[in-house]
Formats: C-alpha cells, structure tokens, sequence
C-alpha cells in the first residue's frame, strides 16, 4: 500500500528546507553587517500567484436584490452561469473554462466548501453564499500552482470581511419583482487584541417558475485574537437555512399545465430515488426542502523561526428534509431527512522569502461523508417498494496532499515559478463497491517574463488531476455497466496557457490569455440513462479557449470595462454517445461577451450599465441510450443600477432593471429566466 510515502518526504523536506533557509539568510545578514556598509537592495519575489489571480470587490453588488457570489462572477471572462431559476439552487450553476463544481475548488477564505454532492445534493450550493459578510471573491482559472489540488478548472475563493479599527455597522432592506424581499446586515470592530465580524441576511421570494418559492436566512461570526507581536487566532461560524420549492413541470400539454406560470420543466434533483406506481406521476405543488447547513473554522497564523505559518481546521454540516407530494391528488408521498454532506479537513502550511526566493509548502487533508437517510412518512399507495433507513457513512473520500513551491525572481524583469504536489485518494470500500486509490504526482512550471516596462507576459505548464467524486464512485459500481467500460479512475489533465497584460495606453489595463486543456480520463455521468444512470471515462477530451479583457478609465470618475470569451471542446472514446454532438462537451456557448461602463464618486454615489451576450448552444435532451439534442438560442441581457447618497457618509437609496431589453432567454435548458425585472432598496451605515 502506497500510503503517502511521497506526502512524507515533501513533510520532511517542508521541514528542513523553510528553517534552513530562513537561519541562512540570517547569517547572510550578519555577514553584511560586518563588511563595508552599503545602501542595501532588498529583493523580494513576486508573488507570481496575484498576476494570475483576478480579485473582485464585492461591495457594488450587495446593493442587487438577493445577489449572491453567482452575481459578482456573472460578468467574467471565462465564466459561464446556468441557473434554472430567482434564488433556489441547482445543481452545475458555475463553470470556470467549461468545467462544473466537481472539477474545481470552491473555498472559503482558502480552505474548501465543496461538499460530498450525494443524496441529490450539490457540491456547491450558491444560494447560500450570500455577500453581507464577503469583502471580495478571487479567481484563479486553472490548476498551474501547486498549493491547489484536486482541481482542474482552478479555485474560487470567497474571502470574508477582518474585523475593522473603526466601527462598522450597516443595514440594508431591498425589494424586488415576484415579491423578492432581501435584508442583511454586518457589524465589524476590532478593539485592542480582539476583533468581531457579525453578518446575517434573509430573503424571500414567490419565483417566477410554478412552485418556485423560497425563503432564506443566514448568520456568520467571525472571532479574532491578534498576538502581541504579530500573528492571530481566528474562529469562525457559518449558519444557513433556506426552504426551497421543487419547481413544478408546466408544460402546455400537460393536463395539470396551469397558464399563470412560464412552461418549465420541472426540478426535483434530490434523493436517494424512488419510483412512482403510475405512469407519468411526479411530484406537485407544495412540494419543499428544507437545508441547514454549519460551517466551521479554526485558524492559527503565527511567525516562527523567520517562517509565515498556517494551520487550520474546518467542518461542514448540512442537514435537509424532503416533503413530496403527489401532482395528481396534493397527498404527501415522502417526508425524510437525507443529511448530504458532513465534511472536514484540516492545512498545515509554511512559507519564507529568502533573497530572490520565496518558498512555500503545506500538508492539508479532505475528508467527505455524509447522514444517514431517515424516512418519516413514506405512502406505497403511490410509491413501489419499503425503503429502510441507512447509516450515516464518513469519510468514504479521502484525499491527503503535500505540496512545495518556490517563486524564484531570476532577473528583474524574469521570474521563474516551479512547483511539485502529491495526492493521495482513497474510496472506501462500500456495499457494491471496490476501494480504489491513486497517489499521482503533479509538476508545475510557470514563467513570467516583462520585455518592457508596461508589458507582462506568461506561460505556464502543469499536470492536473481530479478524483471521483462520490457519486461518480458510487454509480460506476451501482449502475449500468457496459462491458467495454475501463477501470474507474481519476481525470488526469496537462493544461498549457501563455497569456500577457499591457498597461502602455494610459489608465487601460489589456490581457489577453490563450489556454489548452488536454484532459485523459474525462468522467461522464449520464443522470437519467437507460437502462440505469451510467459513470465511465472517455478517453480524451481537449478544451481550448482565448480570454481577452480590457479595464479602462475614460475620465474623472468614469470607468469602462469588456471582456471577450472563445471556447471550443473535443472529444474521442466516448463509448455510449450516439449523438450528433459526440465530438464536443455539450452546453458551452461558443462565443460571449460582457461590456459595461460605471460614473462612480468617493461619496458612494454609483451609476453602471452592463450588457451581456451569450452565444447559441446545443444541449442533450432526452436521457435513453440514443441522445437527442435541444438548442437554447443566444441572448443578450442588458442591466443597470444607480446608488445615491441622501445622508453623507450614512444614508443611500438604490434602483436598478434587470434585462432591460425584456429578452426571452435560457441559462438552463427548459428554464425559462425572468422577464423585465426593477428593484430597489435603502442602506443604512453608522
């Protein structure tokens, strides 16, 4: 058994390598000191992560009614949005470079939030990620540095509000179309060695889509003790409760089809699944979940022996009870509690600027599972079968990782970005199911070149790989089987980028980015095929793109912004794909576009106009074992806001439209998105 021999030796070198350094540079000094005095030349490595990271300040978009993270990231580059509805999750809802939630990192002030994606939950559930409480959101688009692992698209990091010197205490009220109510607030202070960041919000809506309401609270805490010296202890709590309807099929040619509601289809991605008695049953209106989830954390950053440390604990905890019932005659056919996701993980890492290097390494462990299933009313009038309660199952995945790094400035002008990391996963062994593991090792390489001054160029090379998800793990084993199907194993990912940003026009920033993905193993799992859903490996898949983004600011306290995204894919060895499209990854617009332009004062008063595009795409439709096609058209949606302060420094009144132009459009085949929509609402500082 493998079992992190190589995790060991990065410890170890992790442990050896950063003192070393650090007591090395310190007699360097002392030699300095010794010798003729000089006009000393510190040289720092950059930080070659920040010129690829894009950060995002949160705080223009807490005054959109019930906006989220989806909404900061909505106008990306790179990015693609598929939400089916206002407000309630669904499952894929953000896609960095074409790849969905189980193939990226979603973390909360960098450490993980994706969850164990069973039961019909979601690795990832937007909803709940409101902004009240979140400075900014930072992107990484791919998987080039080593501290990140288990990633092929790259990392979202949802960064919260420190604790502030003066008081900060604000409250905001909005309202908005479809009886949408959003109110939040945020307290932050920081005394002597203590500091507290308190956050909550709730919101309510009816929907659009038939049976599409929701109401949605949440509370965080944030605790923090600073050392004397430097270095703090931080505690933290997150609480979010949301009830949610499972929207209603309302097709025309249903006989339940009711003419008050857009035509949808109908939404009920929740489980374990069950079967209806009579053809063409489904669920009804009235029809809810209810979802709670805790997040918890423990951090310790403390300077030791000249070295930045890091550890740090963290646990989620989420809780959800169904209530079906039945279209035809309104009886309640399900009530049980189906935990989704209980997972924790814990980081140690380290890291040092010595001369022109700067190291870092950590070790870092993620561990899902989820409750067990408990069903409180279950009717067989309408279903097949006695389903029995299961116990609850912890951490069936494991992932253990070492990683080290060195950030090396070659040159003034020439920086070199090397990195190595190790992954362990382990799936338990489960009733059906063969444990399987992998120990791959990832190499990083970057380099990051300036010909002139406002000229910074890029290329970057790396091995990527992503493990099975639980899902995945558990319908390769549990559902249909083809008998030319490969062993189940790990997506395994060469991504190659070079890019750069010129700075040369005055106030204009523009980068332009050209990436490759080439992708073995690509894991497909088809929810609904026949004869049973099916998991398996295609052989290739290449995604390839271009990134163009312009910033500028035109004049005084105007700004404008665009970005321009190309995106193609291509597929070989998909053994069960007979569709028309079997050369592409489906659902992904081949061209898109965002522009806008912003009159911001430092008095807080704000006017900004932005215009989305999307192209055509062509999505899978049907779920038998010969794939049909649907085709969702392209769109444009146009957007707008305006703040203004009525008390100085205290007191601002906010307006906007959404889809200005009241464009029919889809992000989600089947769903239809609003029409015209305006809001407004007031916040309150002191």
């Amino acid at each position: 058994m493998k079992k992190l021999k190589l995790i060991v030796l990065l410890c170890g070198i992790l442990g050896l390598i950063l003192p070393c350094v650090s007591l090395a540079d310190e007699e360097k000094k002392e030699d300095v000191d010794k010798s003729v005095k000089l006009e000393r030349i510190v040289v720092t490595s950059p930080r070659t992560d920040e010129k690829l990271k894009v950060e995002i300040p949160v705080v223009d978009s807490t005054y959109q009614v019930g906006a989220t993270v989806v909404d900061v990231l909505d106008s990306m580059s790179g990015i693609d949005i598929g939400r089916t509805s206002l407000g309630t999750p669904n499952n894929s809802m953000v896609k960095i470079r074409g790849l969905g939630e189980d193939r990226y990192i979603v973390n909360l002030d960098g450490r993980p939030l994706t969850g164990a994606g069973v039961y019909g939950g979601y690795y990832v559930d937007w909803s709940m990620l409101s902004l009240q409480d979140v400075e900014k959101i930072e992107v990484i688009k791919g998987a080039y540095l080593a501290e990140y692992g288990n990633t092929l698209g790259g990392v979202i990091n949802v960064v919260p509000k420190e604790p502030t010197e003066k008081l900060d205490l604000r409250i905001a009220a909005g309202v908005k179309e479809y009886d949408t109510y959003d109110v939040h607030a945020l307290i932050s202070k920081r005394t002597g060695l203590f500091g507290i960041v308190v956050g909550g919000g709730y919101q309510e809506s009816d929907g659009y889509l038939r049976n599409n309401d929701l109401e949605r609270r949440d509370t965080s805490i944030n605790l923090a003790y600073y050392f004397p010296d430097e270095g703090k202890i931080k505690v933290g709590m997150r609480y979010n409760k949301g009830e949610y309807g499972m929207i209603v099929e309302n097709e025309m040619t249903s006989a339940n089809y009711d003419d008050s509601y857009p035509e949808s289809q109908g939404d009920m991605l929740i489980g374990p699944g069950f079967g209806w008695k009579a053809w063409g049953a489904t669920h009804g209106d009235g029809s809810y979940y209810i979802k709670e989830r805790y997040e918890w954390d423990v951090v310790l950053e403390k300077n030791l022996l000249g070295i930045d440390w890091e550890a740090r604990y963290y646990l989620n905890d989420e809780d959800r009870t169904d209530y079906i019932y039945d279209q035809s005659s309104g009886d309640l056919v399900i009530e049980r509690d189906c935990p989704p996701d209980y997972s924790w993980g814990w980081s140690f890492k380290g890291g040092n600027v010595v001369s022109n290097h700067a190291f870092k390494a950590g070790i870092e462990g993620n561990y899902l599972g989820y409750g067990g299933i408990t069903y409180k009313h279950y009717d067989t009038t309408y279903l097949w079968g006695n389903p029995e309660d299961s116990d609850e199952k912890h951490e069936l995945s494991k992932v253990n990782s070492a990683f080290i790094q060195d950030k090396w400035s070659m040159l003034s002008n020439l920086d070199i970005y090397l990195g190595l990391r190790v992954d362990d996963y382990e799936g338990d062994d489960t009733k059906d199911c063969k444990a399987v593991e992998d120990t791959p090792v990832s190499p990083k390489f970057g380099i990051f070149y300036s010909p002139i001054t406002d000229l910074e160029t890029f290329v970057t090379v790396a091995r990527a790989v992503n493990f099975p998800t639980l899902p995945k793990y558990y319908w390769y084993y549990n559902g249909h089987q083809p008998t030319d199907r490969k062993a189940l194993t790990f997506e395994d990912s060469m991504q190659y980028e070079i890019g750069g940003t010129y700075k040369g026009i005055r106030d204009t920033s523009i980068s332009a980015k050209v990436y490759h993905y080439d992708i073995d193993d690509y894991l497909r799992w088809i929810f609904g095929y026949k004869p049973s859903r099916v998991v398996y490996n295609i052989d290739n898949v290449k995604l390839t793109g271009f990134e163009l983004d312009i910033d500028s600011k035109l004049f005084n306290n105007v700004y404008a912004f665009a970005n321009y995204t190309h995106q193609i894919t291509d597929k070989e060895g998909d053994i069960l794909d007979e569709s028309n499209i079997s050369d592409e990854i489906s659902e992904l617009p081949e061209h898109k576009f965002n522009v806008g332009i912003q009159y911001k004062r430092d008095d807080g008063a704000l006017a900004r106009l932005t215009l989305k595009w999307v192209d055509s795409r062509e999505v899978p439709i049907s779920a038998s074992t010969k794939a049909d096609t649907g085709k969702m058209d392209s769109y444009s949606l146009l957007n707008c806001i305006i703040k203004y302060p009525v008390i100085k420094d205290h007191g601002y009144l906010y307006a906007g439209c959404e889809n200005i132009l009241d464009e029919e459009y889809e992000e989600s085949y089947g769903y239809p998105m609003p029409d015209r929509m305006f809001y407004g609402g007031i916040e309150v500082r002191f």
